[in-house]
């Protein structure tokens, strides 16, 4: 007798095998990856500090690579690159480019730095009290006064050819990095694609304009021969009239249907910051990110709160400096870098939140009714005489 086949089970294989793998997901000023692999921005938290004094900007990003889950710590946390193995995917297959306008120095950083300033920029909080008149019978007010408790509410108003030349080469924080300068940008694709990385056209088009005004690339990749179960944050220092975050990337990358990721920005600057998108002095305003908080800070707070993620001392300036920060959901979306400028003069700003307390002010209507009517008795009899 043939064993019949439930067929709940041609249901589950099906599921299998229609499933789409799970995409591979990375989170960089310009994602490079093998060719046949699909990686995609995710979401991620940028600081950056600049000194008016030296012109250096420290940028720093938060980078983690997550092992496989049978692998992975319970606790794990990854705020900024990930990459979910399925199979056929190896470490080595993904890595990122980033641009700047001199010769960066690439250390490691202490990504500690993000939760200490999500902390300093909480809202403040401001308590309302608001007064109710709630009437109710006498008779019942045990059981109402042991019901009642104070409600509260917040509301919140990115060998090489010989035009490519290898600045540096080194081994930070479990990436293999390298330099690099190009006078073309044909030449800069052909080194990634002898590095066996897929070259979209969108990656040659992001390529391009740095290239042009002879920006440097410096191109991440994971190191395979590392010992260590997760890359750490990178900081990248490098000398700039005005700080620049690169928020230009390729149009493969940008949301879809007007639906980003979150992008945290953090700028640690002489003043109020605001962001420019374009050119460093385009007059076009970038709105995308909510503002969060924008205030100056003693220079031993400041200390305090960036720690080691920047060096000693790189911060020269002797009056306060500001912390401006913003939440920006709509990122990645644009094919301009953002520039910041800053007002010592601004205006400070700190979100607020408001808790409302509501108070009760009980009245014991039955015993106001006999009250009203013992009243009304006297003023009749008064009346009468």
């Amino acid at each position: 007798m043939k064993r019949r086949v439930p067929i709940w089970w041609f249901s589950a294989l099906a599921i299998v095998f229609v499933l789409p793998e799970r995409p591979v997901r990375v989170d960089a000023c310009c994602p490079v990856f093998r060719s046949g692999k699909n990686f995609r921005i995710a979401d991620q938290r940028v600081l950056v500090a600049w000194d008016p004094q030296t012109k250096i900007e420290h940028f720093v990003r938060q980078a983690a690579f997550d092992q496989p889950k049978s692998s992975q710590p319970k606790n794990a946390q990854d705020d900024s690159l990930t990459l979910e193995r399925t199979e056929g995917v190896e470490p080595d297959d993904f890595g990122f480019l980033v641009p700047s306008p001199s010769e960066p120095q690439i250390e490691e950083a202490d990504a500690q730095v993000f939760d200490l300033l999500e902390t300093a920029i909480e809202p403040r909080i401001q308590t309302q009290e608001r007064w109710s008149v709630n009437p109710f019978p006498l008779a019942l007010s045990p059981f109402l006064l042991a019901a009642s408790q104070t409600a509260l509410r917040v509301n919140s108003d990115a060998a090489p050819k010989s035009s490519v030349s290898v600045l540096q080469s080194k081994k930070v924080a479990g990436y293999e990095v390298a330099v690099l300068r190009a006078s073309d940008a044909d030449e800069l694709v052909g080194w990634l694609k002898e590095n066996h990385y897929e070259v979209r056209k969108d990656l040659q088009d992001w390529v391009e304009p740095y290239v042009q005004r002879g920006w440097l690339i410096t191109a991440f990749k994971y190191d395979v021969n590392t010992k260590r179960t997760r890359v750490g944050s990178v900081r990248i220092s490098f000398a700039t009239d005005k700080p620049v975050f690169p928020y230009r990337v390729p149009k493969d990358q940008f949301s879809e249907q007007g639906r980003g990721n979150l992008l945290k920005i953090f700028v640690v600057g002489p003043g109020r910051a605001s962001g420019i998108l374009g050119q460093p002095d385009s007059s076009q305003g970038w709105n995308r990110g909510k503002l969060r908080f924008s205030m100056p800070m003693e220079p031993s707070k400041l200390d305090d709160l960036l720690g080691k993620s920047i060096p000693d001392g790189s911060l020269s300036v002797p009056h306060r400096m500001w912390l401006t920060a913003w939440d920006d959901p709509t990122w990645p979306s644009s094919d301009e870098d953002l520039w910041f400028d800053f007002d010592a003069e601004g205006v400070a700003y700190q979100e607020v939140r408001t808790v409302v307390r509501d108070r009760l002010i009980y009245l014991p209507i039955d015993v106001l009714g006999l009250l009203a009517i013992g009243a009304g008795l006297v003023i009749r009899r008064r009346r009468g005489r």
